[in-house]
């Protein structure tokens, strides 16, 4: 699980909430969660801003999405 979908979950949206609420097809979110498409530095910051976390809580350096550590989850 990445870093962004525990946030998500966390607060309750669906990716379909999270999508239109961020203005992207909710099968984008779905595709970047799952690691089969890499956020564009635009959307990682329409991301963090509307869940209120900064990029770096998220994402990589390289713009990959951070994965939940399972000691912690």
């Amino acid at each position: 699980m990445t870093v962004l979908e525990k946030i998500r979950k966390d607060k309750g949206l669906s990716q379909s909430k999270l999508g239109l609420a961020i203005g992207v097809n909710p099968n984008l979110i779905s595709q970047i969660e799952r690691g089969w498409r890499k956020p564009y530095p635009k959307l990682l910051q329409s991301l963090a801003t509307f869940l209120g976390v900064s990029i770096e809580e998220i994402a990589n350096p390289d713009g990959t999405l951070k994965v939940v550590d399972s000691k912690t989850a």
